[in-house]
């Protein structure tokens, strides 16, 4: 009896210093916290960022975050619900030495009162969930761009998808005939409030709320349902790109032929590429701009120092005091393509694409890390070396 007593308490020990007791941490006891409600395709680049502003010795900050849809996102902010579940965190290499950003962020205990957010992060134009104009107050700020996918198991034989076909598929389901989609409980899809519904929604012409399919909550469960589905061939769903990316021994993209294109591409170059060059250059059309909104003062500046600094990092603009590590590389690593990477923009869900040239280009930096960078791209150590244009990030750009 007394090996059996020992055991037990040696048990509630271990239950006590196991990771459930995390949710002890009171979140505001965090250093320079900063409360996010961002969509789950979102969490990679809130990981990979928020470990290395943990780790920052000239901008620290804690980022604190729930996932939820883009549209329930915007409301939020716009309505100023306040953040009032225990949200997850970022943790220090000292409060948690073993965690990386391919694990699951800890819990924090929330003020159960509730406390506002500081940031709230859509990954499809706002005017999507809300076409009225924001609230005084509200800025909204255009961050980078978020490709979407139609994926499928590894087994099956699908290697593409028209616009066409997608319409039929789910818009119609089993009544549209597409072969091999036809069954209906084996679309893997998400919920009318997700970016990832809408913007592919745009993409075919069918309205969210009329897509067939079974509607999910989190890209990770779209992932599984496709990925250990026993019919295959017949198994379709959506994901966000960068989700995709982490997970591409699990699923395979389908090429997508747009309406009037003449043929169907990936996302990158080649379905084994991660260049993202057919969405920077146009020729893959399912794509959406990250959009992030903040508390702004008169003039539309983000009136807290912190979020300020966050949003400009993420959007590739000058921070003072600088960080001492690149966010844009963070940004690019994490399946995002930034606006100066790309060379057509668009100014609403599915719309038309327009020639872009961003004022701060950073193409040829893009394409060094994410493969191989373009015969005209010329390595530099200051403007100097470039006639004329300027030396970004180790390369000569246009401008």
């Amino acid at each position: 009896m007394k090996l059996i007593r020992q055991t037990m308490m040696l048990g509630a020990l271990a239950a006590l210093l196991s990771p459930r007791a995390a949710l002890a941490l009171d979140c505001s006891a965090l250093p320079n916290p900063v409360y996010i409600q961002s969509g789950d395709t979102q969490e990679p680049l809130l990981k990979g960022l928020g470990q290395k502003l943990r780790a920052s010795q000239t901008t620290p900050m804690t980022l604190i975050y729930q996932t939820s849809g883009s549209c329930t996102n915007i409301e939020a902010m716009y309505q100023g619900t306040k953040l009032a579940t225990n949200p997850r965190y970022i943790p220090s290499a000292a409060e948690d030495p073993t965690w990386d950003p391919s694990k699951p962020a800890p819990q924090c205990t929330i003020d159960p009162n509730g406390v506002p957010l500081d940031l709230a992060i859509s990954a499809l134009f706002v005017s999507s969930c809300d076409p009225s104009p924001p609230p005084a107050g509200i800025g909204l700020f255009q961050g980078p761009v978020q490709p979407y996918v139609f994926i499928v198991p590894e087994a099956s034989s699908q290697r593409a998808i028209t616009a066409e076909e997608a319409y039929f598929v789910f818009g119609f389901g089993a009544q549209g005939k597409v072969e091999p989609w036809t069954d209906e409980s084996l679309y893997f899809i998400r919920t009318t409030t997700k970016s990832t519904l809408l913007t592919m929604a745009a993409a075919i012409g069918v309205p969210g709320a009329k897509w067939k399919g079974a509607m999910l909550d989190k890209s990770s469960e779209v992932l599984n349902g496709v990925a250990t589905s026993p019919s295959p061939e017949k198994t379709i769903g959506i994901l966000g790109a960068e989700i995709y990316d982490g997970n591409r021994d699990k699923v395979e993209a389908l090429a997508f032929q747009a309406f009037k294109q003449k043929h169907a591409y990936y996302p990158d170059s080649t379905a084994t590429s991660f260049d993202k060059r057919n969405v920077r250059d146009g020729h893959y059309t399912i794509w959406s701009p990250t959009v992030y909104l903040a508390h702004v003062d008169a003039q539309g500046t983000v009136t807290n120092a912190r979020v300020r600094s966050l949003v400009d990092m993420i959007l590739a603009k000058t921070v003072t005091p600088a960080p001492d590590f690149d966010p844009l590389d963070i940004v690019i690593s994490k399946g995002l393509v930034p606006d100066c990477a790309m060379t057509v923009t668009r100014s609403f869900e599915g719309g038309d694409l327009s020639l872009y040239s961003p004022p701060e280009p950073c193409g040829c930096f893009f394409e060094s890390r994410v493969g191989q960078p373009s015969a005209t791209c010329t390595t530099c150590g200051g403007d100097g070396e470039c006639g004329g244009g300027k030396c970004r990030h180790g390369f000569c750009e246009a401008k």
